[in-house]
């Protein structure tokens, strides 16, 4: 019996701890932070430049291709060129679960996901991406403060 209570309570113990491992504050980052890559899907799929751009910070960049785009201006060309953003290509964006990373220090994290772009017309996979970002939190809300992104040679 002395052994089925001490097993009961150590198995407690860890249970309990289980349960204040995860905050309500944890669970809040986590979906602020999945939403990001929601969004950023949901705009490149239906071709809504100002959802996308809802994402950066004021001041923020990507990196792609060897060069660098500074600020909301150049990010947005940068976007208004991209593949997902022309009329020709009708293209479906998503992230398999099993491809998104995240960790959260304070008011900055690091949100990495990879993206396949399906042409709806051809039936395929059209490009396969990755975002490897910064965020920083302004005022409650998580923003994109470095992005760099690339190609991804293979599944």
């Amino acid at each position: 019996m002395r052994y089925v209570l001490i097993i009961s309570a150590i198995l407690a113990l860890c249970l309990s701890g289980v349960a204040i491992g995860a905050t309500e504050e944890d669970a809040e980052d986590f979906m602020q932070i999945h939403n990001i890559e929601i969004v950023f899907h949901e705009a490149g799929t239906t071709k809504n430049l100002d959802l996308m751009m809802s994402l950066f910070a004021g001041d923020a960049t990507i990196t792609s291709g060897g060069k660098t785009y500074r600020g909301k201006d150049q990010i947005r060309a940068y976007w208004q060129s991209a593949g997902p953003f022309q009329p020709q290509n009708q293209w479906v964006a998503y992230t398999p679960a099993f491809r998104i990373k995240y960790s959260v220090e304070g008011n900055n994290a690091h949100l990495y996901f990879e993206c396949l772009y399906v042409d709806k017309t051809a039936n395929k996979i059209a490009a396969h991406t990755n975002s490897d970002d910064t965020l920083i939190r302004v005022n409650g809300k998580w923003l994109i403060k470095d992005m760099k992104a690339a190609a991804v040679p293979e599944l």
